[in-house]
């Protein structure tokens, strides 16, 4: 008895099954949940050796930085006084949709996170509608300066109004440059997707601008602060100042513009841990009333506090002018702090 292969019983069950499906009576539109699962899935399939391999060719696996085509171009200016640095700002004329919309970096210089001079500029010479955070703080401002001229007049006081320039369309389209912050343009600059130049050409690379940024910040954490940058950057994290909440940092999921931050991050070299007696408080900058203040005001903003302690290479904290050779040598430890509240037990 000659048997016959495996594959001639799959064939004629797959034709059954073909023809049951054509003969049936349902509609078309019965079968694209089943359709769409099944091109996910073979999408996933199709994709998942080349994510593996874009991870495995980035450092520090960091995905986003590989899908820009060429390095944008930025532009630095350097404020000095009798010939002495200031202060300087990293200014990106015309690209900066690619970083923001991947990434979330930088903010526009007038506006409150994403750059929304220009369209807020034409939605007055046209008949485009949207709602921006700026409209909300412009009607927020217009309440409070009218309960303060209410006040005012009543003193007898009057207020001189300043009149607003004219601008054209093509002056608004390049008034809003997107600002960076030093971490951002380091960050970017490390792994080569950015491009730095002043206003007479001089091309700055990662070694000058981080010397450039340890002069104007002037602070003994920048190298700590910066490793903590990375590090949650590498995670996956949106990382952006958390000065007007009174930490270092402030770690988005995705995004400001798709929801709140979740936490709020405070940086600090490992010698500067929390006291446990009050001869070691003594010793140390930080304090239990430090913490705790700062705790309560991140709780009210509804996010939770994060302690975030770096361990150089070195015994020794880095000195101003450092560069850290290799940020995967710095030892993170995390600490999460929460306010006891007796009604939710």
């Amino acid at each position: 008895m000659v048997r016959q292969p495996a594959i001639l019983p799959r064939v004629g069950q797959l034709l059954d099954h073909i023809s049951r499906l054509l003969h049936r009576t349902k509609p078309l539109s019965s079968y694209l949940p089943r359709i769409t699962r099944l091109i996910r899935s073979l999408w996933s399939a199709c994709t998942q050796p080349f994510k593996r391999l874009l991870y495995a060719l980035t450092p520090s696996n960091l995905f986003w930085p590989t899908l820009v085509p060429a390095k944008i171009q930025a532009t630095i200016h350097i404020i000095r006084s009798e010939q002495t640095i200031v202060d300087c700002f990293v200014w990106v004329p015309t690209e900066w949709a690619l970083l923001w919309q991947n990434g979330a970096f930088g903010k526009g210089i007038l506006s409150r996170s994403e750059p929304t001079w220009f369209p807020r500029f034409t939605r007055g010479h046209s008949t485009a509608s949207g709602k921006y955070l700026e409209d909300i703080t412009r009607q927020r401002r217009g309440e409070r300066q009218a309960a303060r001229e209410t006040n005012e007049s009543a003193l007898g006081l009057t207020l001189i109004p300043i009149p607003s320039l004219p601008v054209t369309l093509e002056e608004a389209e390049v008034m809003e440059p997107m600002q960076l912050s030093f971490h951002d343009a380091l960050f970017l600059c490390q792994l080569e997707c950015l491009q730095v130049r002043d206003t007479q050409g001089t091309e700055y690379t990662y070694e000058s601008l981080w010397h450039l940024f340890c002069k104007v910040d002037r602070s003994s954490e920048f190298a700590l602060k910066y490793a903590a940058y990375y590090y949650y950057r590498s995670k996956g994290w949106v990382v952006r100042s958390g000065l007007k909440f009174g930490s270092d940092f402030l770690l988005y999921a995705k995004g400001p513009a798709h929801s709140h931050a979740q936490y709020s991050v405070v940086v600090r070299h490992s010698s500067h841990e929390l006291p446990v007696s009050a001869s070691e408080e003594k010793a140390t900058s930080e304090s239990w009333q430090f913490v705790l203040s700062l705790s309560r005001v991140t709780s009210q903003v509804r996010k939770t506090l994060v302690l975030c302690y770096i361990d150089p290479p070195t015994a020794t904290e880095p000195s101003q002018e450092d560069m850290p050779s290799d940020l995967t040598q710095y030892q993170v430890r995390e600490f999460v702090v929460q306010r006891f509240n007796a009604n939710r037990m």
